[in-house]
């Protein structure tokens, strides 16, 4: 008797370690990636990085301040991406590399495919804090796993696999997410576990600031149902919530406060930012696309009786579940609905609404789980062996159906992973005789096709090659895994076969299929297997010319007027306008223009119609005279002469404009601009000889403010402990 009272007692943690075992053998495939044709790559990119940033730190080449605000020069004509991106856990992976004896690479493969094999485990823990039994939390860890869309970013596998979308910020913070909540809500019912819940949602946002951020709408709401309490539950709303801030400080207002200098792409489909509008979203809960794709709808039933049963439960929590199920559902639902009202939220005008579906799944499960235990408690009250055996049968039944696409998707999965392997490593010793020559070359950014041409095809594996490249540390032109860098929209407009634009965008190299007739302007340097390395004649990083125009703009309405640019006399004489984000006004240049939208400027006068950039332009022939180059770590730097007079002259940097970059014109601080399409500009008027260094400093704000919210909780521990 007391062998079965302990088999039942552990009976969830070993059905839990089954699906755990299950996992490991559905995703075994995913430890043999050699290459990713998804998002991964950016991931892994950022790592290598990080990793290039611990080691100049270790050489004492770098402050340690760099690990929290680096300049990320692989795409978009750089972007000081860890300032306004969660870049914890790969500065994290990173520094384990230097520990571990595995690849970077391979090492960033295992610890992904761990967090998938393990993700139940998480469920399950988050249904225990929050003071479910363990019955409950095996059936929440097993719908975690059982979760299947058609790729809608949510919870399922497809956000995360080699065949899918290759999420993962948002399978770090998939883990996290249960716990976080969990020890949230307990605190703010109970007042236990402030510190855990601090530190789990302080990892969470560290994973992923956009679910972190939706996370943040629920705590408030749990007050309203604990009015009896209604004082004592909003004081712990509000210390809760001025802690997280606090601890988060250093990242949330620095991101707010130069919101200006990110962008806020054109070219990302507009159902991100939307999200999908009833019509749709209703279609796919009806059919059950939303939990249950190419399979009968079990997650679905589950979770509309959990909505139900929340309803009608006498249980406030349960209630309280419906609640921010509801209110994440409209969210979820997009601009379709709510419109302009979204943009009254602080932060959502430019968030990705599309991916309020992970939120939706998340409490969608939970509520799903309860329903589904209370009817099992039922069942196993009434003592019927009949019944209790039949559902059993029909339960397995019932999971084998529910498994069958998932499975199915898997083997597809792992012979795509085999074939994109043999590929690679067919191709791999040619590829990096390139890059090896690449390395040994005065650096310039490469081009080697966009995904709207010859590039989507041109691959190693299944990874395109612009993609490998800016992964294995290279600065690419034409590809973009973020397009938060303000010359991320403009940059689609670089035209291949413009020798102009290479020099624009100091395009020195060129990767292209040794098939693929290359421009007339290039040098072939070498050819390897598929792959030819050709060489293009660039200034190089620095350039001079000229600001005669200031625009004065909105950071949303400068694509248009820069396309023209592209095409405008301005363009071939090498007069860069000048950018006025905050209405600055600039007193070297002889026009001035104020936008109004994306296509009129001053009296809504229609750029198309009388476009500011065709005036009468004299030619532009100064030189940077003698001009020799250097590149260091997070800086640039640059020695010449100017001969002569010269009127409203620039020099430009060839990296985005961002107020962290520091210009010293012989060794004096001087004060910089951005100029057409979003470069840096520095004002030089009189003849002579200058040496410049440009360095990108860590923002003091964030320092500051992390030394701060440090201080802060060690006067709150102390406090605790006294």
């Amino acid at each position: 008797m007391k062998k079965l009272i302990t088999i039942k007692k552990y009976l969830p943690h070993i059905l839990l370690l089954v699906i755990i075992l299950f996992n490991f053998f559905l995703y075994r495939g995913e430890f043999k990636v050699l290459s990713d044709p998804n998002d991964n790559t950016f991931h892994s990119a950022l790592i290598d990085e990080a990793k290039q940033i611990w080691g100049q730190v270790f050489r004492g080449k770098l402050s340690p301040a760099y690990l929290l605000d680096s300049w990320n020069e692989r795409w978009a004509e750089g972007f000081s991406l860890s300032y306004y991106y969660s870049h914890l856990p790969e500065a994290a992976i990173s520094l384990l590399s230097f520990i571990i004896p595995f690849p970077t690479f391979k090492l960033f493969v295992i610890i992904r495919t761990i967090l998938l094999i393990l993700l139940p485990i998480s469920f399950f823990l988050g249904a225990r804090i929050l003071g479910f039994s363990p019955g409950f939390g095996l059936i929440f860890a097993f719908f975690s796993q059982a979760i299947f869309t058609d790729g809608l970013y949510g919870l399922d596998s497809p956000s995360f696999l080699w065949r899918g979308w290759g999420l993962f910020s948002q399978l770090l913070a998939v883990s996290v997410l249960p716990i976080a909540f969990a020890y949230g809500i307990s605190f703010l019912k109970d007042k236990k576990n402030l510190g855990k819940a601090i530190l789990f949602n302080f990892l969470l946002a560290q994973s992923h600031f956009g679910m972190f951020y939706l996370l943040l709408f629920a705590y408030p709401v749990f007050w309203m149902f604990n009015l009896e309490k209604w004082k004592e539950t909003g004081k712990r709303i509000l210390v809760f919530l001025f802690l997280l801030i606090i601890s988060l400080s250093y990242f949330i207002f620095p991101f707010f406060l130069t919101s200006q200098y990110r962008n806020f792409s054109l070219w990302d489909p507009i159902w991100k930012f939307n999200s999908w509008g009833l019509n749709q979203i209703i279609i796919w809960l009806a059919n059950g696309d939303l939990f249950d794709f190419n399979r009968f709808p079990f997650l679905t039933i589950f979770v509309i009786g959990g909505v139900l049963w929340g309803l009608v439960s006498g249980n406030k929590f349960h209630r309280y579940l419906v609640t921010i199920f509801g209110l994440y559902f409209i969210l979820f639902l997009g601009r379709d609905i709510l419109g302009p009202l979204v943009n009254l939220i602080p932060g959502m005008s430019e968030y990705h609404l599309h991916r309020v579906i992970v939120m939706v799944q998340f409490v969608g499960l939970l509520l799903a789980s309860g329903w589904l235990f209370n009817l099992l408690k039922l069942l196993t009250k009434r003592k019927n062996l009949i019944l209790i055996a039949l559902v059993i049968g029909l339960g397995f039944y019932s999971i084998y159906l529910i498994e069958k696409p998932i499975i199915n998707y898997v083997k597809d999965n792992d012979v795509w992973i085999t074939r994109s392997n043999l590929d690679y490593q067919k191709n791999i010793n040619d590829y990096q005789v390139i890059t090896n020559k690449l390395k040994e070359l005065p650096p310039a950014r490469v081009y080697a096709g966009r995904p709207g041409n010859w590039g989507r095809n041109f691959k190693i594996g299944d990874t395109q090659i612009y993609m490998a490249l800016s992964s294995d540390g290279f600065p690419i032109i034409g590809f973009l895994p973020q397009s938060w860098s303000p010359n991320s929209d403009a940059e689609q407009f670089f035209d291949e076969e413009n020798p102009k634009h290479y020099d624009l965008y100091n395009v020195g190299y060129l990767v292209l299929p040794t098939d693929k007739k290359p421009p007339q302007f290039v040098e072939l340097i070498i050819k390897k297997g598929r792959f030819s390395l050709y060489e293009v004649k660039s200034e190089g990083w620095f350039t001079l010319g000229k600001s005669s125009l200031e625009v004065m703009t909105e950071k949303t309405n400068l694509v248009n007027i820069v396309h023209l640019w592209f095409y405008s006399p301005m363009f071939e004489n090498k007069n860069y306008p000048v950018i006025a984000l905050n209405d600055e006004k600039f007193t070297f240049v002889n026009q001035t223009i104020k936008m109004y939208g994306q296509n009129s400027f001053n009296e809504n006068i229609p750029i198309w119609r009388e476009n500011p950039m065709f005036g009468n332009q004299e030619k532009f022939e100064q030189k940077l005279v003698n001009k020799i180059e250097k590149y260091l770590p997070q800086s640039y730097g640059v020695i010449f002469r100017i001969d002569g007079k010269c009127n409203n002259c620039v020099v430009v940097l060839k990296q985005t404009f961002h107020p962290n970059w520091e210009i010293a014109v012989n060794g004096k601080k001087q004060k910089t601009f951005p100029v057409f399409p979003f470069f840096i500009g520095v004002q030089l008027n009189g003849p002579g000889d200058y040496q410049i260094t440009a360095s990108y400093k860590p923002s003091g704000l964030k320092v500051f403010l992390l030394i701060l919210s440090i201080l802060v909780f060690i006067v709150v521990w102390l406090n605790k402990k006294s």
